[in-house]
């Protein structure tokens, strides 16, 4: 699958930091909404209302989505600068700082700390797009699919460890609930040393990158978006983006506000509809694109994802979330798996990557929107952030049944 033996041990070194970085990424859900929601933590002064609470925490998670949409277009250039090897070891040193300051400001209970943490893991958590780019560098046209369904299969069982380590890791008796972020910042430094050591650079300077700047991002987007049918895609990938990050960033919070649950079950629970995602992106869309359309299964997973949030919000008991879970995560899966075949398919050889880059910002931007919007509908009603979540997925639906055609 390489091109050259040693190139697998390189490979290796990319699965675990791609890995890690998810985990990195998935661990603070379960963590962060028990803390900012938990009145005998002393991160807001006494009698701080909900509102407020939910607003921050919303904050928390935008700052990150921020930092991540700069922090990705900034690794990406210097990687074409300075290589890959140099610039997973300035990301990964940088992300190791920035978890050893999340678990030192939830120990001192440091709102502060907390957004500086944030930040700084947000601006080195562009590993993502370097991974994509060093397994293209070590592998040919031929192995390249084989190489990065491996990749995202590792990446997944990444994102589910996360949570439930994170949930396990964040009781309040170990450390005052700093356990998860001193977990991350433990595997970050274990990353920085693998990559130290075992990671050969193959990349090559080309007269092309070294005219790449910072707005480079911007301009693509905006190249992207004068193509008509990419723009109708790109569009219905930005609506279904904020509808879906209004669930996936804010249904731990509706659970700590609805049943009072600690980061240990929310983390169980988080695990789970990582599990359901994966099985559903990895593999059991493989069987249903082979029968189905990518249109129809697009608006299919639309439907199941709106009506699995809107039956989110129902039950008075855990036991059915169980069942609501599997439906919820299978039409998220279908939705985002599939717009990103289509945006890939409708792109020209030529405009690949800055397709591809371009859906990358669609999803950033809905994770910078939806955690904004949602902290303080939260603190005014616990189901006002999934039922806005539920109208942008059913204005997904709607639009692109309107406007795109096979």
């Amino acid at each position: 699958m390489f091109r050259s033996p040693r190139h697998y041990r390189t490979f290796l070194t990319i699965l675990m930091t791609y890995a890690l970085d998810l985990v990195g990424f998935s661990i603070v859900f379960p963590v962060l909404a028990p803390l900012m929601l938990n009145p005998d933590l002393h991160f807001f002064s006494p009698g701080t209302a909900e509102a407020a609470r939910t607003t921050m925490l919303g904050m928390l998670f935008g700052v990150f989505g921020i930092a991540q949409f700069f922090g990705s277009s900034g690794s990406g250039i210097l990687a074409d600068h300075y290589g890959r090897y140099k610039t997973f070891l300035w990301t990964i040193a940088f992300s190791v700082v920035g978890y050893a300051i999340m678990a030192l400001s939830v120990y001192k209970q440091s709102l502060s700390g907390l957004f500086i943490g944030r930040i700084i893991t947000g601006l080195c958590s562009g590993n993502t797009a370097l991974a994509l780019s060093a397994t293209a560098d070590l592998t040919d046209e031929k192995h390249r699919s084989k190489a990065f369904g491996v990749l995202q299969g590792v990446g997944g069982l990444g994102f589910v460890a996360g949570p439930w380590v994170g949930g396990k890791l964040a009781n309040p008796a170990w450390a005052s609930g700093s356990g998860a972020f001193i977990f991350a910042a433990a595997a970050a430094l274990l990353n920085f040393f693998m990559v130290f050591f075992f990671y050969i650079e193959t990349w090559k300077k080309s007269a092309e990158q070294m005219k790449m700047g910072l707005m480079k991002t911007f301009k693509d987007i905006r190249f992207v978006f004068h193509q008509k049918t990419l723009r109708i895609i790109l569009t219905a990938y930005l609506f279904f983006s904020i509808g879906w990050a209004f669930f996936l960033i804010f249904s731990p919070t509706f659970l700590v506000q609805k049943f009072q649950l600690g980061p240990d079950k929310i983390g169980d629970i988080f695990a789970y509809m990582a599990c359901v995602w994966f099985f559903s992106s990895m593999f059991l869309n493989k069987e249903l694109s082979g029968r189905f359309s990518l249109r129809s299964l697009i608006l299919s997973g639309t439907v199941l994802a709106g009506a699995g949030i809107g039956f989110f919000l129902w039950p008075s008991v855990l036991w059915p979330y169980w069942i609501i879970i599997p439906i919820t995560l299978l039409g998220g899966a279908l939705c985002w798996v599939n717009l990103s075949a289509i945006v890939s398919m409708r792109a020209s050889e030529s405009m690949q990557g800055r397709a591809l880059g371009a859906s990358g910002s669609m999803w950033s931007i809905g994770q910078i929107v939806a955690p904004l919007m949602a902290g303080p509908l939260a603190g005014w009603n616990i189901y006002a952030p999934l039922l806005v979540g539920v109208v942008f997925l059913a204005i997904t639906f709607v639009y692109f049944i309107v406007y795109y055609r096979e």
